[in-house]
């Protein structure tokens, strides 16, 4: 049967209809097959194939599900970064003659700023620049908002760390005994580190 069985699914894994399947389904799918035949060969070495089947196709099917899930996951990443560039670069950037041409073509100023914002358009004006929008009748307002767009270097953060204080225990260490005079006896001396 096991070279039969392992025909059998991987003929009916292939008849199913996968190419509607999520990675996630057809790995829990073509996992919980393969696992089934491996359960089964194993079980039927321990004299036992329908436990073997059984766990062979729960253990393939999960292991299945958690390898397509990962590829799901990195399936949707990319197309998620495609879709941002794909918008990027339907939206690109308005340009200073850009914005001379939507003033001069009466475009309301609220729709210029909202469209410099929209595109993340960034600009660093001269006074040159100022002088020449200004002539071309860009409204104040839109110039405005276009200085407000240059990027502004971060505040520094200043970290002050916890000074690190090290303390070195202090272990008395007895030294050999001392004899005094006999009255006394003997005692041991003690010497700090």
């Amino acid at each position: 049967m096991p070279r039969k069985g392992f025909a059998l699914v991987v003929a009916l894994i292939a008849s199913t209809g996968c190419s509607t399947m999520n990675n996630t389904e057809k790995g829990a799918l073509v996992g919980g097959g393969v696992g089934t035949v491996v359960g089964t060969a194993i079980g039927a070495a321990t004299g036992n194939p329908r436990t073997g089947a059984a766990v062979g196709a729960l253990g393939g099917a999960t292991l299945g599900a958690l390898a397509g899930n990962k590829q799901d996951k990195l399936d949707r990443t990319v197309e998620q970064a495609e879709h941002a560039q794909a918008v990027a670069s339907q939206n690109p950037p308005l340009g200073l003659i850009d914005v001379v041409n939507l003033s001069r073509g009466g475009t309301d100023p609220e729709v210029i700023v909202n469209q410099i914002r929209n595109t993340q358009s960034s600009y660093t004006l001269s006074t040159t620049d100022i002088e020449y929008l200004t002539q071309q009748g860009v409204a104040p307002r839109v110039i405005r908002a276009m200085q407000d767009t240059r990027a502004r270097p971060a505040a520094p953060v200043v970290v002050r760390e916890a000074p690190v204080i090290i303390e070195r225990p202090v272990y008395p260490v007895w030294g050999p005994p001392v004899y005094g005079p006999p009255a006394i006896g003997f005692h041991y001396s003690r010497r700090l580190r």
